[in-house]
């Protein structure tokens, strides 16, 4: 996919958009992942949102955004007020805003008009939203985290969640139980995989019941591991597809409840 890139811009435009850098790289779109399907993954959430049945009235924190991979879709797209985006890394926020929006989130017109929202925290305090959200995505966070992190971001979850919240949280996921991370911290840019039984207990901890999607494998190394982050749906009650949801998703046909 980055060759595919490459092919079709020029030296300049590879250089503006980090084509050429790895994942994790002090660069807006490299910091938050593979740059070059930093276009893709970005849409492949907001699409989630929308099958998921999120509306422009309704409220979402966006945890962990980064340099606006996803911000710079929802942000046009919600009413006022309605989003809230969680991210400490405040220089790789505002290279993103100026790349997507032209101005740093202080100066730009397009976060003014729309009133969105921002906290810089690494305690998943999600005050910022002043109560319950409808909607929550935390893309490539829990792929970082050891046990007591990941608790503590579900936790914080539920705390902003009421009964009707979906929230999407994504992690590696491996198959064997061995390789499940039992080690505290905080790692990037290296990543840590779980296992659905390990997450979905964590999950259970925080009060959350959560379901294995299916998500297009967009990143597959070169020596065959599958390093794509499998969104989990969560919420406070057991929950199915609305018709909304069922008439746009062949995506919910293979979820499967892991706790």
């Amino acid at each position: 996919m980055r060759e595919e890139m490459r092919q079709v811009l020029t030296e300049k435009e590879q250089q503006t958009l980090g084509i050429n850098m790895g994942a994790g790289s002090d660069h807006p779109r490299a910091w938050v992942g593979p740059p070059f399907i930093y276009d893709l993954l970005g849409a492949m959430q907001f699409q989630l949102l929308i099958d998921l049945g999120m509306r422009e009235n309704h409220k979402f924190l966006d945890v962990g955004c980064g340099s606006l991979r996803l911000g710079r879709l929802a942000i046009n797209y919600l009413l006022e007020n309605r989003y809230f985006g969680l991210e400490p890394n405040v220089d790789i926020l505002n290279r993103g805003c100026e790349m997507h929006f032209g101005a740093d989130i202080e100066k730009s017109q397009v976060i003014a008009k729309k009133k969105a929202t921002f906290a810089h925290n690494t305690d998943f305090d999600f005050s910022l939203t002043g109560g319950p959200v409808d909607f929550v995505f935390a893309q490539s966070i829990a792929s970082h985290t050891g046990p007591a992190m990941t608790l503590k971001l579900l936790k914080a979850i539920a705390d902003v969640s009421h009964d009707d919240t979906v929230s999407m949280v994504t992690y590696i996921r491996c198959g064997m139980p061995s390789k499940s991370n039992t080690e505290e911290g905080w790692f990037y840019p290296e990543c840590v995989t779980y296992t659905d039984q390990a997450f979905g207990a964590f999950a259970r901890q925080a009060g959350l019941h959560a379901y294995r999607t299916v998500w297009p494998a967009t990143n597959i190394r070169e020596d065959g591991l599958v390093t794509t982050q499998h969104p989990t749906i969560l919420t406070k009650r057991p929950w199915k597809p609305r018709l909304n949801q069922r008439m746009t998703a062949s995506l919910f046909e293979g979820i499967q409840k892991i706790n």
